[in-house]
């Protein structure tokens, strides 16, 4: 019984494996999750912490693949920290250990801090033994080097890892390498970059590779996107785009996605799209999940601590870098928060410059044309009322995207024009009531706090008109300890509380300027959000 139940773990663990390193759909890595997460807590129960290691590693693969950048960070600083804590044999902890080292350098990379990644590289390379590890580790450092822009260091790489691959008839490795190699060629204008990519579509097709496929059609979509071959750079993307859907991979369709956007929108839209990512990466930098800086930095501690008491002689030593730690820390966090708050207030004030001028293209541009066409069409009795009607209509969602974005005066009295905003959604329908917002020292509120107090309450008010069906809103103004609170409420539908993209960008917006903000909501119980700045 017990020989047939491991023999069956081994085939699940075989079978969920598989699912993880080339899943179908994105139900594919949430049953893999599910399975590498209760196949650990027994393997912790049993204390089989190699067992662990291995099935965290998994989990953090998965966690990436969905775009959970964090959690793939502290599932990765888990299993290290289970391997310094537990005395395996050195040959048995390496293989987990570089793959981890490895794990961390590309999920670093993807959050833009490439010298940490560079460093979890180096750290990789010291424990590889193989041709496979190092062709792994040569791809991800020249993909490093892409980010960085050094396309000489990259292409470098990417040639090792492409001839070691040969060497070692690694049908997928050459793929990976030669698609990478491309996209590096054409930054420098190397003619054998199409050649290279097209060859490792042929290869991943092959090997029916779908997350491969589905990088090599990226590849070839920016390729001729700056060939300025739009059809083709369309042709591809949208192939990307179908894989993405087939899979239900989120990650996938927010990259095809992306690239769609960049060929298809306008210019403002790009950069508000690039602004947009910039603050969300941001935003998962300044979230305390940072983990393998905290694991860094506690190894760093535990290497002065051994140091420094390795003989009685030195323990003046140590008091004094005690002291001299507890002197220079308070002023080191100080400055790094106030940098780090420079940087976000700095992103955010490029977005809304962003918004302003998309809102003045869509309102200078779009809405003056469509009212000039209204225009020519009134006096001609042979067009129809509803073509009439209907580009009515489009002329004041155009006027009113345009309100929603515009440039507004912060420096006059702001009590005025924010209290017009939310008096502008009264109507036979819902009441607005709005109470001691003349109480606010407007006056003394930065400019900052004021454009985005009034960017989250019109999208609450945007969401409450779209979606609540509320016949009373109430919005109270308060200020409590130097700062402003704001109640809102309304008694409408109501919401189960998933996060729509409308909320989250109320919630991004908060913290971005070290607000907070509540939600309180249940279906048919209306909705409420407290707000402090």
């Amino acid at each position: 019984m017990h020989c047939a139940f491991a023999q069956q773990s081994i085939d699940s663990l075989g079978h969920y494996y598989k699912l993880t390193i080339n899943p179908k759909t994105n139900k594919d890595l949430l049953r893999a999750l599910a399975f590498f997460d209760n196949h650990k807590e027994i393997a912790l129960t049993n204390k089989d912490t190699l067992a662990a290691v291995y099935d965290l590693r998994t989990i953090a693969i998965i966690q990436n693949k969905i775009g959970a950048l964090n959690n793939s960070e502290n599932s990765a600083i888990e299993a290290l920290k289970i391997l310094d804590k537990y005395k395996f044999n050195d040959s048995i902890k390496i293989e987990p250990r570089l793959g981890l080292y490895n794990h961390l350098g590309k999920v670093l990379r993807e959050l833009r801090q490439y010298d940490r990644a560079m460093g979890y590289y180096n750290k990789a390379r010291e424990n590889a033994t193989t041709s496979k590890e190092f062709i792994t580790l040569d791809n991800n450092v020249a993909n490093t080097y892409m980010k960085l822009e050094k396309y000489d260091l990259a292409i470098n790489y990417f040639s090792k890892a492409y001839n070691e691959s040969i060497k070692i008839s690694d049908t997928l490795s050459i793929a990976r390498a030669q698609s990478n190699l491309g996209v590096a060629q054409f930054e420098i204008g190397d003619s054998k970059a199409l050649y290279n990519l097209e060859s490792a579509l042929k290869l991943r097709k092959e090997k029916s590779y779908l997350d491969g496929i589905f990088t090599s059609y990226l590849h070839l979509s920016t390729y001729y996107k700056r060939k300025n071959n739009k059809d083709k750079a369309l042709f591809f993307a949208r192939k990307a785009k179908r894989i993405a859907d087939s899979t239900g991979s989120t990650k996938q369709n927010i990259n095809a996605l992306s690239v769609l956007v960049d060929l298809k929108i306008d210019r403002d839209v790009i950069e508000y799209k690039k602004l947009s990512d910039s603050l969300s990466i941001s935003e998962r930098l300044l979230k305390n999940e940072d983990a393998s800086y905290k694991y860094d930095l506690d190894k760093l501690k535990g290497l002065a601590g051994d140091y420094l008491s390795k003989s009685e002689d030195q323990k003046k030593q140590k008091e004094f870098f005690q002291i001299l730690i507890a002197l220079l820390l308070p002023t080191i966090v100080y400055t790094y928060y106030i940098l780090k708050s420079k940087h976000k207030k700095k992103t955010l004030q490029e977005v809304y410059n962003t918004e302003s001028r998309i809102s003045k293209k869509v309102h200078d541009e779009v809405a003056n044309d469509v009212f000039q066409v209204m225009t020519m069409l009134q006096g001609n009795t042979s067009v129809s009322e509803k073509v009439i009607d209907d580009l009515d209509h489009i002329y004041d969602k155009t006027r009113n995207i345009a309100k929603v974005h515009s440039v507004l005066d912060y420096e006059g009295d702001f009590k005025d024009t924010l209290n017009d905003l939310l008096l502008s959604y009264d109507n036979e329908m819902t009441s607005v009531i709005v109470k001691d917002i003349a109480k606010i020292n407007w006056g003394a509120t930065s400019k900052m706090k004021k454009q985005t107090i009034y960017k989250v309450l019109q999208e609450l008010m945007v969401n409450m008109k779209k979606h609540s069906e509320a016949e009373i809103v109430a919005l109270t103004f308060k200020t409590i300890r130097k700062k402003i609170a704001i109640a809102y409420s309304d008694d409408g539908v109501g919401t189960n509380l998933k996060k729509s993209t409308g909320l989250q960008n109320v919630e991004n917006r908060i913290k971005s300027i070290k607000g907070t903000i509540i939600f309180e909501s249940e279906i048919n119980k209306g909705f409420k959000s407290k707000i402090t700045v």
